[in-house]
């Protein structure tokens, strides 16, 4: 056979037309066979295989050669699966706790998959057909979760930082109808919370804001963002007669998922919109990329209980679903379906507009500051890329999001999330037994995440564990001290235990704040898996705490 004969029929093979002959489902059964034999155990918490620097380097050295003929393709991609899905997380596995991923849910991952081999553009209907049907009827069950009356929007995009752009870039809008010509005023200021993800700030910076301009309200005992301080930070603001963009408040944050009082600052928006007599509305968002999941539980019978959640998880989680359904008093808000609960790949945002005519401020239509490209819009009565950040938009995430949700409905979100409430709550337990662990702020905490301080033995006895976690006032030296043993256990534990990748692993933070703004370390347990059980949290604090014993003893003490 000629090479150009070959090469045509591996191209016809590559590109098949007809689904009887689409080998995908092979080439899939292949790579899952390849990473089957780099797990060491069915619930490891990372594939095998080398994941160093160099090691790194050698391989973007060694994939980075294009071959000039191809004689088995799929021969090729197994080894590409071999070597570069080395220490790849797991998320479904219970003994990960790394982070906030999302186990994926394998009927989600099927529509995206369909999407992806059908290469669906959420561009308009000409070239997405009825699958842009999937966003809105997200968005639609999203609003009716929330109890929003008034015709809302939803619009997928690139992660949660994106639904954070879209919110500045609104406020911007409101407060300055003519930016989009005249740019950004210098006056424009935003405000963000102490708490808030890194996103809220860089979202100022990307949009031309600056972050010279961005207030940061600080956070009470309860780590909830203060009220009084807010006012202060507006007021200055307004007294200054500087415009006020935006405003993002925090809806299940990234350590505690704490949710602000949501509605406590939108009565404090609109009276000092009232008082200073402005002639726009600063535009408030909450960043509920996490904390959204529970609103779930709207229309939970509460004293049936059908789910049988224990009494005290359901208490916990029917005070975080009260302040989460305050969401229908903001103006937008954002869902990540690919963090914790929410069972799809990476990436599935949405932003959410409780009102659907503040998308009118995104619109590229004619007489727009930006006309849209000719092609989104003949031909098609449907066309988000009117107020779309993106141009070419994958269709896959709205779709495995409708997915997710029709194959799980309302009990099989308030199971998985329960089950991590709970979970978290025993592994609170647990750890209040330790005489030289400290939970970080467990009453407000009212989520699936745990940030705990570990504390050197020599400090057992002198009373300071966990005053840090307030102002710290005089406790400087001792924070130094506790925070570089917990980088120093951290990484002792990393290289001797969790480089096996075949029991717990946890992740560690230099970024937990207390009430007087110092960065205190942590260690931070985020479960996220289904398949959870308490024999492994049983598991993961005894490990947990042998390993502190053992670091104690041949470590720290020498």
């Amino acid at each position: 056979m000629s090479l150009r004969d070959r090469v045509d029929r591996e191209i016809r093979t590559l590109f098949p037309i007809d689904y009887d002959a689409n080998l995908l489902p092979q080439y899939l059964r292949r790579m899952f066979g390849v990473l089957g034999r780099k797990l060491r155990k069915i619930d490891s918490p990372r594939f095998s295989g080398r994941h160093d620097k160099e090691g790194y380097r050698d391989l973007i050295d060694k994939f980075s050669i294009l071959p000039e003929t191809v004689a088995d393709p799929i021969a090729g991609m197994e080894g590409l699966v071999s070597e570069l899905f080395s220490g790849v997380p797991r998320w479904r596995s219970p003994k990960l706790q790394h982070n906030v991923g999302a186990p994926v849910n394998s009927l989600a991952v099927a529509m995206y998959a369909l999407a992806l081999d059908e290469n669906v553009y959420a561009i308009n209907n000409g070239l997405a057909g009825n699958a842009l049907v999937a966003e809105q009827a997200v968005a639609r069950m999203l609003a009716n979760l929330a109890s929003i009356e008034i015709p809302a929007a939803g619009l997928f995009t690139f992660g949660g930082t994106a639904t954070n752009f879209y919110a500045t870039r609104l406020g911007i809008m409101k407060a300055a109808p003519d930016s989009g010509r005249t740019g950004v005023p210098r006056n424009l200021k935003v405000i963000v919370t102490e708490d808030s993800h890194f996103s809220h700030t860089i979202s100022a910076e990307w949009l031309g804001i600056g972050t010279d301009n961005v207030a940061v309200v600080s956070s009470d005992v309860n780590r909830r963002s203060d009220l009084r301080d807010a006012e202060l930070k507006m007021r200055r603001i307004f007294d200054d007669g500087e415009l006020l963009g935006s405003i993002i408040v925090n809806g299940g944050t990234t350590y505690g998922q704490v949710v602000d009082d949501i509605s406590g600052f939108v009565r404090l928006r609109d009276q000092l919109v009232d008082e200073y007599d402005l002639s726009y509305v600063p535009h408030l968002h909450v960043d509920s990329v996490i904390g959204w999941a529970w609103l779930m539980f709207k229309d939970y019978d509460w004293d049936i209980n059908p789910l049988e959640i224990p009494n005290s998880t359901l208490a916990v989680i029917r005070e975080q679903f009260n302040r989460v359904a305050a969401l229908k008093y903001a103006d937008s808000w954002g869902v990540d379906f690919h963090k914790g609960v929410g069972g799809c790949p990476v990436d599935s945002s949405i932003v959410m507009f409780n009102d659907a005519t503040d998308l009118n401020y995104l619109s590229k239509k004619k007489g727009a500051v930006v006309e849209m490209h000719q092609l989104a819009t003949d031909f098609s009565f449907d066309s988000p890329a009117d107020f779309t950040l993106e141009t070419s938009r994958a269709g896959g995430a709205a779709l495995s999001a409708l997915a997710a949700l029709h194959s799980m409905g309302a009990n099989g979100y308030r199971r998985n999330l329960a089950l991590l409430v709970d979970l978290s709550l025993y592994t609170r337990e647990l750890l209040f037994e330790e005489q030289d662990v400290v939970v970080c702020h467990p009453e407000s905490s009212l989520g699936y995440v745990t940030m705990l301080r570990l504390y050197p033995p020599e400090f057992i006895d002198e009373g300071r564990m966990g005053l840090e976690l307030m102002d710290g006032e005089g406790l400087g030296d001792f924070v130094d001290r506790v925070n570089s043993y917990m980088k120093q256990f951290f990484v002792w534990d990393s290289e001797n235990r969790m480089v096996d990748r075949e029991s717990l692993e946890y992740s560690f933070s230099s970024g937990y704040v207390n009430i007087g703004g110092r960065n205190l370390s942590g260690i931070k347990l985020y479960p996220v898996s289904p398949l959870m059980t308490r024999r492994d949290v049983d598991e993961t604090v005894g490990i947990l705490m042998s390993q502190k014993r053992k670091f104690d003893a041949e470590v720290w003490n020498k």
